[in-house]
This record gives C-alpha cells, structure tokens and sequence, in this order.
C-alpha cells in the first residue's frame, strides 16, 4: 500500500519533471492505475502529476499522428474512429480493459510500464512506431529498440509516440481475452505489404510470451516472396517460435497452441483483406 504521507508535485514543465523522478522513490503519475496494481508500494514517496504538462494531445502531422503520453486508450479510440485514422491501434484500445479503465490508462504509462494487460504494444510494435523520450537518455527511438533495451529502465519522461501510417499495408490485429474486459492472454498485429498475393514485407508481433514481446521473424522470413495462400500459411504457422511461461490459468503448452490458432486466423485475415 502506499505510504500515508506520500508527496504529491505539480511540475510545470518537462524539465521539471525529469529533474523530480531523479529523485529515489518519486514516479510519473497520470491515469493512476499502475499505484492500483496489487502488489507493494511502500517504496513510494511521491508522486509526479504530469497532467499539467499539456501531454494529452492527438496531432496529426501529414501522414504521421503525434500521440501525446497524457493521451488515454479512450482519447485514441475516439480519435481513430472519428478520423479514420490508425485503425488497427483504435480498435485494439477500444477493446482494452473497461470504459472506466480506457478513460484513465494514458499511452505514456501503458509503454513506459508495459503491464501483461496491455493491448497497446503488439500494434505499436507492427506500426513501426517511434518513442519520443526525455531524461537519462534523451531521443526518438523504435519502439521495438526502446522495449527491447535497457532504455526502458532508465529514469525518463515519455513525451510521445509517433505512428506514421503507410499507403498500400495491411494491417490486423488480435488478442486473446478469457472475458472481453480482462487482461489478454497474448496480443497479435501485423503489418503486410503484398503485390498481387505474394507477400513482399511483413512485421509480425506478439506480446505476452516469456520476454514480454517477441517479433516471428522466422515467419515473416519464411512469408516473404511467397503467396500468401493455404499451404504458405500453414506452414508458417507450424515455423513460429512462441515461448510462454505458465499461470494459475493456463500452461504454457495451453498458450502456444491457442497463439498458433490466432495467427493462423490472422494470416487469413490478411490473405482476405488483400483481395
């Protein structure tokens, strides 16, 4: 639980907060539910409200959506429905947890913290989407390098990702929920480029396996140059490597097999989606 006399501090500006969490035991603070986990949180002794930083903006910049950290799931997929724009990402937010839950988990802390729960990183991951970040390390950043590395242990302000959307991909999206409004079990998105039915790029990711996340490029390799029909796709199901770890729900061989189900299925939702 935390401590009774926690600090709260109000920053100004994104130097200020930087300059705060520094600090041993002060974090970032905005939508509130990872303090709401149920684990420890003892070791916390302020907290940093960035709420008025001006970090919940949704800009779009040509063919690229500037996505403030601020921005809630509920901000995105109320954005992408009403502009048509960053469908995959919309729709995968708009099936994320609760309405109550949508309208306070904000796109910086969902990345920053990567909870097991989140439906956020899979399509970020496919869109090939870049992380603006200030702090320890400062830059722009892959969002697959900023995961994967230590960058995502240092001590950093999210100011905001950047999804450029591009002509002529396809892309799709799943996931896995025991019920609609709880945690999913793994997520899934693609992003394909073909010509005719041969499939000429693919980015494929999963999260929710042993390392968080993990990109199939044993599949996209195998995919590449080929037709996107049956037998292909078959077959780069039966190549894909996924290692999970097991819970009080499911094992890890239970998990392996339903992922290389939902691929399946996605690859030919893709096969139709490019008809």
């Amino acid at each position: 639980m935390l401590l009774s006399d926690i600090r709260w501090y109000f920053p100004d500006t994104v130097k200020e907060a930087v300059k705060l969490i520094t600090k041993p035991g002060i974090i970032l603070h905005a939508g509130g539910t990872k303090i709401l986990e149920p684990q420890p949180r003892s070791s916390i002794k302020g907290l940093v409200d960035i709420s008025g930083l001006g970090l919940n903006y949704i800009r779009p910049h040509g063919n690229t959506i500037h996505i403030g950290s601020g921005a809630t799931f509920a901000d995105v997929a109320e954005f992408s429905r009403k502009r048509k724009r960053i469908a995959m990402l919309g729709t995968s937010l708009s099936h994320a947890a609760s309405t109550p839950l949508r309208n306070r988990i904000t796109i910086g802390g969902s990345i920053k913290d990567f909870p097991m729960w989140s439906n956020l990183y899979a399509p970020l991951l496919a869109l090939d989407a870049r992380v603006a970040i200030v702090g320890e390390r400062s830059g722009v950043y892959p969002l697959e390098e900023y995961a994967g590395s230590s960058l995502i242990k240092s001590k950093h302000l999210i100011v905001e990702v950047r999804v450029t959307e591009k002509k002529g991909v396809i892309y799709k999206a799943a996931a896995f929920h025991v019920v609609r409004f709880e945690y999913p079990l793994f997520s899934l998105a693609a992003a394909f480029t073909m010509k005719g039915i041969v499939v000429r790029d693919a980015r494929i990711f999963i999260t929710g396996v042993k390392k968080r996340f993990s990109r199939l490029e044993s599949v996209e390799i195998f995919l590449t140059g080929k037709p996107l029909i049956e037998e292909t796709i078959d077959e780069a199901t039966r190549r894909a490597s996924l290692i999970f770890v097991p819970d009080f729900k499911f094992s890890a061989e239970y998990k392996e097999r339903t992922a290389k189900v939902y691929l399946n299925d996605l690859l030919h939702d893709i096969r139709r989606m490019n008809k």
